[in-house]
């Protein structure tokens, strides 16, 4: 089935979605740390999605016509592994990690309809998102029916969580501005757990002078006291 088809058939299916919520805790606030991501759709006259709650994942769709090119951008998170990946570290994944993360955003075209075959990397840098470190991923690949397909990929850190934003269009541009769209509407509360307090060292008690003691007479000494 082409990407054409794919698009229209399922657009047809999806429910129309408010907002979805990814990586939630019970309550955050100062005094619950924690990440809440919220997500949804920037203008739901254009896109319609559905939710996948079991692997807290969202597909939109937008709908026939109202979009230059079909355009499918789907949202997953997932637990970070680290509150506050090292910039050299980022830079270091974003590099070495760009073709095995390929993978994932071609099964990820697969879920939305259409597997994009033939990925191959047109960039890679690492960003601020939303005042959050990110990896910024864009590839080029062919659907089905011969069609090129591109791929904008975003991978945020926020606090706690992981934010994975895969857009895919036929129009690079198109992809971008997609992506910055649903960027845009994303609402995160973030809570640090509260700094832990260094304990301050003991004085050693051989340095302790006992109560009623002055300072040392320096003058004893010429007397052998």
């Amino acid at each position: 089935m082409g990407l054409v088809g794919a698009v229209f058939r399922l657009a047809a299916m999806a429910a129309a979605t408010i907002w979805l919520t990814g990586c939630m805790t019970a309550a955050v606030g100062p005094e619950h740390p924690g990440t809440r991501v919220r997500y949804k759709s920037p203008d739901p006259q254009k896109w319609i999605g559905s939710q996948s709650f079991g692997d807290r994942r969202a597909t939109f769709r937008c709908r026939p016509l109202a979009c230059p090119e079909l355009s499918i951008v789907s949202i997953r998170t997932s637990a970070s592994p680290t509150r506050s990946p090292d910039p050299q570290a980022l830079q270091k994944f974003a590099q070495e990690s760009a073709q095995r993360e390929m993978t994932k955003a071609e099964e990820a075209s697969a879920e939305g309809g259409n597997r994009v075959r033939d990925l191959s990397l047109l960039s890679t840098r690492v960003a601020n998102v939303k005042n959050f470190p990110a990896v910024h991923w864009e590839y080029q690949g062919s659907s089905a029916d011969n069609k090129t397909v591109y791929i904008v990929r975003k991978m945020m850190f926020a606090g706690n969580s992981a934010i994975d934003i895969i857009s895919s269009s036929l129009g690079l541009e198109v992809a971008r501005r997609n992506s910055n769209d649903f960027v845009g509407v994303l609402e995160i509360e973030d809570f640090a757990p509260p700094a832990v307090a260094v304990a301050r060292p003991l004085k050693s008690a051989a340095l302790a002078v006992p109560a009623g003691w002055g300072p040392p007479c320096r003058a004893c000494s010429k007397f052998g006291v």
